[in-house]
């Protein structure tokens, strides 16, 4: 009998607790990828064990409109998120536009360039990154944590910054799949690091805490100060795309949490 996909057990609820703003309310649905930047359509859904390394075959979830998790409330969903995504549709739209006239020869230099609004853009993200989580974080009430707290509170404005408690790295992302990741602990030569992941095509992103990160040596880190976000177009680290689930090499590895992991693809007709 084939296994159904364990993230059927990350649904479900309509109340709990707002995973950005920690109050007790109705849940509403987030998109992530946001909608806005991406072809929303029926997709395909499993855990990153389940979609990279399971041997068994696994059943995924149909999720005809799109990838959404139920675990933010109205208010952050509408008010804090909502007026933020045109930074993320701006950036993907522009990255798409380049990126036709780098495949088409148009551009030979092996860097795009887009502008952006760095606060909209990466409070966007982080944002969606925070609602792409088990509901299982939405029954309890949120503790402070020296990861998430710093987080919340600058998707929130209460912090005018991420950079003293976090750094970000992101990247050109080549695949159709959509992966989203918490509190994935990768080692690499001994040293730990805490990563949250967002990827969905054309960007890669990352988050992992103040100069602890590990990430893709094509990576770019995101300064704040920045006016533009530039993407390495080299392919010489393709197989890091997916960073942080690669292909481990010597004494790598990882650590994840089956429900706090989400890939989407698109079903072939």
């Amino acid at each position: 009998m084939t296994k159904i996909s364990e993230r059927w057990k990350h649904n479900g609820i309509t109340k709990g607790y707002c995973n950005i703003c920690g109050k007790y309310d109705l849940l509403t649905k987030d998109h992530v990828p946001p909608k806005c930047a991406i072809t929303l359509g029926p997709v395909l859904q499993k855990t990153v064990s389940e979609f990279f390394n399971t041997q068994e075959p696994v059943k995924p979830l149909n999720a005809k409109n799109g990838s959404y998790f139920r675990t933010i409330c109205s208010h952050c969903n509408n008010k804090v998120l909502g007026g933020l995504d045109v930074a993320i549709e701006n950036v993907a739209n522009s990255f798409k536009e380049q990126l036709s006239q780098y495949m088409n020869g148009m551009n030979v230099y092996p860097f795009i360039r887009i502008p952006f609004d760095s606060i909209s853009f990466t409070k966007a993200m982080i944002g969606h990154v925070l609602s792409a989580t088990s509901v299982e974080d939405c029954k309890k009430e949120p503790v402070d944590s020296p990861f998430y707290t710093p987080l919340k509170d600058y998707v929130l404005g209460k912090n005018p910054s991420f950079e003293e408690t976090h750094d970000i790295y992101y990247w050109f992302y080549p695949h159709r799949m959509h992966i989203s990741a918490q509190s994935v602990a990768f080692m690499n030569e001994g040293h730990v690091a805490f990563i949250c992941a967002l990827h969905f095509f054309p960007i890669g992103f990352i988050i992992t805490m103040k100069n602890e990160g590990t990430y893709p040596a094509h990576s770019t880190k995101l300064d704040l100060e920045d006016k533009f976000l530039t993407f390495n177009m080299t392919s010489i680290n393709y197989e890091y795309t997916t960073f942080p689930f690669v292909n481990l090499k010597g004494n790598q590895m990882y650590a994840i949490s089956n429900g706090h992991t989400c890939v989407s693809y698109p079903i072939i007709k």
